[in-house]
């Protein structure tokens, strides 16, 4: 069972702005919240120039067509091959 509720680029997370993403795949390696974080970056094309900040399970990036920056927060969805990611703005005031 494979579920891969993503944007398919970092540029169609961006326009699609708040919401939730998540990866259900019993297909592949067990993964922690740090390395599913890793994986959901490197499934949506993210690239260096996009990350600004990487703590691990938080991720803020950029897009050059875009002035806010987002901020993903990864987590567990019960097991080691469910992972959740909530996409939220970057509160400019940081």
């Amino acid at each position: 069972m494979a579920i891969y509720e993503i944007p398919n680029s970092v540029q169609h997370m961006f326009e699609q702005g708040e919401t939730s993403y998540r990866i259900v795949d019993y297909t592949i390696q067990e993964m922690d919240n740090n390395q599913s974080m890793q994986f959901f970056l490197d499934c949506i094309g993210a690239t260096e120039d996009n990350i600004d900040v990487d703590d691990g399970t938080q991720v803020v990036v950029k897009h050059p067509d875009f002035e806010h920056k987002l901020v993903i927060d990864s987590g567990g969805l019960g097991d080691f091959y469910s992972h959740g990611f909530d996409v939220t703005l970057l509160d400019a005031s940081q």
